[in-house]
């Protein structure tokens, strides 16, 4: 499992019964060992007692060993260690989009507007009609007190509506999270049992269709498909010594890895890559007498580029296409 922290490292987390599972921060990656959990002991019954809470800096005695605090994660971990988990990496800030609900206030807006509409429409007939009173239905100022005070009616419920709507489409812009980075939430709650969070208010990451990253970062398709592979997330390429301070219940099992050494890895493979690309068909078609066989060279390299410029980077298609036109105008240059 994986993830992009803050801007700083990759975390890579496995899970404390067998898995090995990895995480990713932006400068950090962390990567969890298997460990055998200690059965935790259920959370209360009760919400809330009666009896005043102190700070936990100002309870006496020794520290909390790892042993306690996995017996008892809901008391010692809870909120306060879920939100810093979450805090560590922007990938992890996943929440619910509540798609049918907006969209179900929406409509709802939409009637309650649609019948203030109607009875405007209904006064303006009424007021407009042969036996009617001579009504200045051309004025705001001289305009009677009811279409008045229905027009103040739609003027809120339009505001509000309207706001409601501005808000959906800037919804709607978050993406999706990468299933890495659920994966990393999912397992941050099996490796404490599960019971560090109460079940039903951790239940919103079963809503995978629903759910949006609030901050999401572009990967091309090559850093996803590499930082599947736990074996490439903990490889010592990008261990870094230094790290934050970890809680106790996680310091044995997380190790951080620098995310800009693998940012920088990844671009010297694309630049090697690009070289290779435009230095080997001018020596391959130099040595080619066959103009059928250029031609073929020609194709599988132009092909080849296409694809790389397409998995490699994150350039739109359009910026793909033009950028195989200039290389496939490089390649003919040489051809002729």
């Amino acid at each position: 499992m994986q993830a992009n922290a803050p801007r700083h490292d990759n975390v890579g987390f496995s899970d404390r019964k067998s898995q090995n599972v990895s995480v990713k921060t932006p400068t950090t990656s962390v990567e969890l060992s298997s460990l055998a959990s200690t059965a935790p002991s259920s959370p209360p019954s009760t919400r809330r007692d009666s009896t005043s809470m102190r700070s936990v800096n100002e309870v006496e005695g020794p520290p909390l060993t790892e042993e306690e605090i996995e017996r008892k994660p809901w008391k010692y971990i809870g909120y306060k260690g879920y939100s810093e988990f979450i805090a560590s990496d922007n990938d992890f800030y996943i929440v619910r989009n509540f798609a049918s609900l907006n969209t179900r206030i929406t409509l709802a807006l939409q009637d309650q507007i649609s019948v203030l509409e109607a009875d405007l429409e209904e006064l303006d007939a009424q007021y407009s009609r042969r036996d009617a009173e001579d009504l200045h239905n051309g004025s705001f100022r001289d305009d009677r007190e009811d279409r008045t005070e229905l027009i103040e009616k739609i003027t809120t419920k339009l505001a509000k509506y309207n706001e409601f709507i501005l808000q959906q489409t800037e919804l709607k812009k978050y993406p999706q999270p990468f299933r890495q980075d659920l994966k990393s939430l999912r397992n941050w709650h099996h490796n404490h049992d599960n019971v560090a969070i109460a079940t039903d208010e951790q239940a919103y990451l079963t809503h995978t269709q629903d759910l949006i990253s609030v901050v999401p970062k572009e990967k091309t398709p090559l850093r996803r498909f590499l930082e599947r592979s736990r074996k490439f997330r903990i490889l010592p390429l990008w261990m870094q010594k230094a790290g934050p301070e970890l809680p106790i219940y996680d310091k044995d099992v997380i190790t951080y890895t620098s995310d800009k050494r693998i940012d920088r890895f990844i671009t010297v493979v694309i630049v090697g890559i690009g070289t290779v690309m435009l230095v080997a068909p001018m020596w391959i078609l130099q040595a080619i007498p066959n103009n059928s066989y250029k031609l073929a060279v020609i194709t599988t390299f132009i092909v080849t580029f296409l694809g790389m410029v397409s998995y490699a980077t994150a350039a739109k298609p359009f910026e793909t296409l033009a950028a195989t036109a200039a290389y496939s105008a490089v390649l003919m240059g040489v051809y002729t």
